[in-house]
């Protein structure tokens, strides 16, 4: 988690949201959580002045998955990488309809990936299910991929 939480830093993430899922590996309790989450602000915030960015993403307190689906019915657009959803051509018509300045919400699955009532949610929520690519990601490599994607994609807007 402190790696992805630097790289996302770096590649202009601006919160970050631990996700119980139900095939997590790692569970944490509630006193757990409070010290990872500040051991995270502070990756968080060295990864941010590493990359000379002017602000710090926030690292909030883990949430539940049904949580995770409801606060992201607040954002513009979320995308759902999934290892189980195929054609490039579909992950390519989903990022070039993102504008800069929308907010965007990256649903990244578990190490033991997603259950299959995860997904139905998410598309019940209208997230979009995205591909990767043929190849099964790891958790913390599928999200720093779907980042670097968006980032390209949002900073050749401008």
């Amino acid at each position: 988690m402190e790696l992805i939480i630097q790289k996302a830093v770096e590649l202009g993430a601006y919160e970050i949201i631990p996700v119980s899922m139900k095939n997590c590996v790692v569970k944490l309790d509630a006193k757990k959580a409070e010290n990872k989450v500040r051991r995270w602000q502070e990756i968080a915030k060295s990864a941010a002045k590493q990359s000379k960015r002017s602000l710090i993403p926030e690292i909030r307190t883990p949430l539940t998955y049904r949580q995770a689906v409801e606060a992201a019915r607040e954002l513009d657009a979320v995308l759902v990488p999934y290892e189980n959803e195929r054609g490039m051509a579909a992950t390519k018509e989903a990022v070039e309809r993102l504008k800069a300045g929308q907010s965007i919400g990256i649903f990244i699955g578990p190490e033991g990936g997603f259950a299959p009532e995860e997904i139905e949610l998410a598309k019940s929520e209208d997230m979009q299910l995205i591909s990767l690519g043929k190849r099964i990601l790891r958790t913390e490599t599928a999200g720093l991929a779907t980042l670097a994607v968006l980032a390209y994609h949002l900073e050749t807007l401008n």
